[in-house]
């Protein structure tokens, strides 16, 4: 069962599976999340964290992140050792690179990180085989940049926006 609220939660901590806390004006992550030892989807799109403790590897079961349309400015680096992940949703944030430290989600099969500010994107990259999907659109990349991105990753399918800035 899904659960959508905390209190809910915090009475059955080892049944909850699924955490959807969207649209809930958080301005920070819960701490009583780490309560939930066996969460495997955890959803927190549409509030106003800006932040992602280093706690949040303790949650080795996590194989869904959603924390798309917050206020994170860098890429939340914790969640790199989350090596069960295998999508990782961080769409309409100001994050501006994709981290070395990425390479550690071997198991990340899609990446969405559509309409951020992304300047940089780590080479390492290319050590996510299992990658299907990359979601880019609604940034800006030359497209130099774009050949580059698709050649680290041949076997996944890169959504750009258009090089040009017609429709914006």
């Amino acid at each position: 069962s899904i659960f959508e609220s905390i209190d809910e939660a915090l009475k059955f901590p080892d049944d909850v599976y699924i955490l959807d806390l969207s649209k809930k004006k958080l301005k920070t992550f819960p701490n009583e999340i780490f309560k939930f030892k066996n969460l495997q989807k955890l959803n927190l799109f549409r509030n106003k964290i800006d932040s992602i403790p280093e706690s949040i590897s303790s949650l080795s079961q996590l194989q869904y992140i959603n924390i798309g349309k917050n206020k994170l400015e860098t890429f939340p680096k914790a969640v790199t050792k989350l090596k069960k992940l295998n999508s990782l949703i961080l769409n309409q944030n100001n994050i501006n690179s994709i981290p070395d430290e990425i390479d550690s989600l071997y198991n990340l099969e899609y990446l969405d990180m559509w309409s951020n500010n992304l300047q940089h994107i780590s080479e390492n990259i290319k050590f996510l085989t299992k990658l299907k999907e990359l979601d880019l659109r609604v940034i800006i990349f030359s497209n130099e940049e774009k050949d580059r991105i698709q050649s680290l990753i041949p076997n996944a399918k890169v959504y750009f926006s258009n090089s040009c800035n017609c429709g914006y």
